[in-house]
């Protein structure tokens, strides 16, 4: 009989606050159903890591290659899964009581997304949390929120070089829409759980090509943080000191002042970061539609608020008319089970 586990982790969107999750400061962001990554472990005779389809491994020709690679770079998924594997392997006290020839040590991983790729969507670390919630339940563990958005921050900054920050593992570990003090030293305290309802009427429109990644984007002001210029530390401040207002604006249902602070946290992000031709006609059309507008992470997809939910196709059409692609989200809730399953008795098969 087939023994099986599967991890989940839903993309994310930074709705406030962000990019200053990389900079000790606060963000508002929530998860959502439409794009998730999925880990799957079954039973197997050797310990095996698949490719998923995304990965680059096959192509018509070497000029074929050339041109993908240099258009998507040479990150692939399974990367994701190693670094996840160290991480939980180091984390878990139960590995040390394992023999050699346990059972559940020989097994087969792989991973599948319907994130779109480099959008901002947080899709990198979605496949990571997914494997260690596999992981998770395949060894019948429990990895409190906390602990594990700070593993996978390990597996993709410090085991894969990956310029990232705790906000895309922290929404994704918990779930739902979450308003996140990013200041060291991180605890569960340092998180606050909103309710999806207080929300206003969100799109969410990327570009099918993609975007950059993460790092290229960051890596100009993190070198001007870290040497303590006064411009980027002062408006990482402001974006924090937005979050906090936006909450308030959000609890008494204040959704015109909401926006403006969602407009205005892009054009302080504008200020600081280049903005690529795409995103910046990506906000441009929402805002010509009366919509609020910002980058939902490091480019390659936006958030928008309309002041008029019967807006909402005229917008969609527009950006479909510029080769755009445009949903209205659905809010992925908080997890009673961190998104990892048991499968025909997965974890719990050993003889």
């Amino acid at each position: 009989m087939a023994q099986r586990a599967t991890g989940i982790a839903h993309a994310r969107v930074g709705l406030l606050g962000n990019p200053s999750d990389q900079y000790d400061g606060k963000t508002i962001a929530f998860s959502i159903r439409d794009f998730s990554a999925r880990v799957s472990i079954e039973g197997s005779d050797r310990f095996v890591l698949r490719p998923g389809p995304s990965d680059l491994t096959d192509f018509g020709s070497f000029l074929e290659a050339r041109e993908v690679i240099r258009a998507r770079g040479c990150d692939d998924g399974i990367r994701l899964l190693r670094a996840a594997i160290r991480r939980f392997a180091d984390h878990w006290e139960g590995m040390q009581g394992l023999a050699e020839d346990d059972r559940l040590l020989r097994f087969e991983m792989r991973y599948e997304t319907s994130i779109p790729r480099q959008v901002g969507l947080a899709g990198s670390s979605a496949i990571v949390i997914a494997a260690l919630r596999a992981l998770m339940a395949w060894f019948g563990t429990e990895i409190e929120p906390a602990t594990l958005a700070e593993l996978a921050l390990a597996a993709e900054l410090e085991d894969l070089g990956i310029s990232a920050g705790p906000m895309d593992r922290v929404i994704q570990c918990y779930e739902g829409v979450m308003l996140m003090d990013l200041r060291e030293p991180r605890t569960a305290a340092s998180y606050v759980r909103l309710a999806p309802e207080i929300l206003p009427p969100l799109f969410v429109a990327w570009d099918p090509r993609g975007g950059r990644a993460s790092g290229r984007v960051h890596e100009g002001v993190r070198r001007r943080w870290r040497e303590g210029d006064e411009e980027v530390h002062r408006a990482m401040a402001v974006l924090a000191e937005l979050v906090d207002s936006g909450s308030a604006c959000l609890q008494r249902g204040d959704h015109a002042v909401f926006r403006e602070l969602m407009d205005r946290n892009f054009d302080i992000r504008a200020q600081l970061f280049p903005i690529s031709k795409p995103d910046r006609e990506m906000v441009e059309i929402g805002r010509s539609h009366g919509a609020a507008t910002r980058l939902c992470g490091s480019g390659g997809a936006v958030v928008g608020a309309p002041a008029d939910a019967r807006e909402f196709d005229e917008i969609a059409a527009a950006y479909r008319s510029a080769g755009y692609r445009m949903i209205r989200p659905e809010v992925h809730g908080e997890s009673g089970d961190q998104g990892a399953r048991h499968e025909e008795g997965a974890g719990r098969w050993r003889k």
